[in-house]
């Protein structure tokens, strides 16, 4: 058995404004995640491709490629679980919908809930 090995899951959170994206990386991290980020689509597409992720917590308002357009590539490839983190209204919820994301939640948020949502989709036992 390789002791290296990290069984923990590995999360890729992707969200621009940079605050935010701290506040999850430390709140996954510490709910027992691995975690990398990336603050626009293209970085986050190339982190994809390179480490398939277990989770993927995506900002739709992303610069350099949309996080529609990241998840429809994602879901061309992969059936990751996806939550979708956004400050859109749900006019834009159909949208998303074409593209099967897990779950879609809506900017202000609780990040202990989202990290339970999180814990769910990844078949985890929730670590509060």
């Amino acid at each position: 058995m390789n002791k290296d090995k990290d069984t923990r899951p590995l999360a890729l959170v992707i969200e621009d404004e940079e605050g935010l994206l701290e506040i999850l990386e430390l709140n996954f991290r510490s709910a027992g995640y691995r975690v990398l980020t990336a603050s626009d689509g293209v970085t986050a597409w190339q982190e994809f491709d390179r480490v398939r992720p277990d989770l993927l917590v995506l900002d739709l308002n992303l610069p350099k490629m949309s996080g529609f357009r990241l998840l429809e590539l994602v879901r061309s490839e992969s059936d990751v679980p996806v939550l979708v983190l956004t400050a859109y209204d749900f006019a834009e919820a159909e949208e998303v919908a074409r593209h099967r994301p897990d779950a879609f939640v809506k900017k202000p948020f609780d990040v202990k809930e989202l990290v339970g949502l999180a814990d769910r989709l990844v078949g985890r036992k929730p670590s509060g």
